[in-house]
């Protein structure tokens, strides 16, 4: 039986004391998602993870995929928030952007699960749900092509076009949850540190 990882923390907000009934079921899908995929997953099953009545999904969410639009949505707007902290306390071009990768590569490391379900089962999504995620998408993708396009106009960073070099720098973060496990090899920040460290020498940043 798959069992429900309580180290998955799906609330904006995570209330204090035990998890609401909105919380259970977002980590029960969390779960479930991915491990067998959204379409394998029942209603049923989610309720039943979560410890509640097979009905009590739809007192918080008026549908299977509107539950995975919450868990998407979540998941990338916490990315970008994300990705415009982590640069903040920098000005250095190549300290921006190590900071960038490492820690958007840390984040799909230890939020595999919800990085699994965002990049795989978004599929899954309304038109309209869809549309609000690619809009997210989009703002990292311009928040990184500006961070390295920062590096470019200083002289730093010795590539001709910023948009090739932040598909391969997102896809290395990203194609993190696709094996990730915590019984691996790597820490999460080990695999913050290497992939920054492959960014600045794709980069050709100097040093690397």
């Amino acid at each position: 039986m798959t069992e429900l990882h309580e180290d998955v923390s799906v609330a904006d907000e995570p209330s204090p004391g035990p998890p609401t009934s909105e919380e259970r079921l977002l980590r029960a899908a969390t779960t479930l998602f991915s491990d067998k995929g959204f379409e394998a997953t029942r209603t049923r099953d989610i309720s039943t993870m979560a410890g509640l009545s097979p009905s009590a999904m739809y007192v918080h969410f008026p549908s299977k995929e509107d539950l995975l639009f919450q868990l998407v949505r979540r998941s990338n707007e916490r990315a970008l928030a994300l990705v415009l902290s982590a640069v903040a306390p920098f000005t250095d071009p190549i300290d921006r952007v190590r900071a960038l990768v490492r820690e958007f590569s840390i984040m799909h490391a230890r939020n595999f699960r919800r990085a699994r379900i965002a990049q795989y089962e978004s599929r899954h999504l309304s038109p309209e749900h869809h549309e609000v995620v690619a809009e997210t998408r989009l703002q990292i993708r311009l928040a990184a092509i500006r961070e390295v396009q920062n590096g470019i106009d200083q002289g730093v960073f010795l590539i001709p076009d910023p948009r090739v070099a932040v598909l391969a720098i997102m896809s290395l973060a990203v194609d993190i949850c696709r094996w990730y496990s915590p019984d691996g090899e790597f820490t999460p920040a080990e695999l913050g540190d290497i992939n920054a460290d492959l960014v600045l020498r794709i980069l050709h940043a100097p040093g690397y």
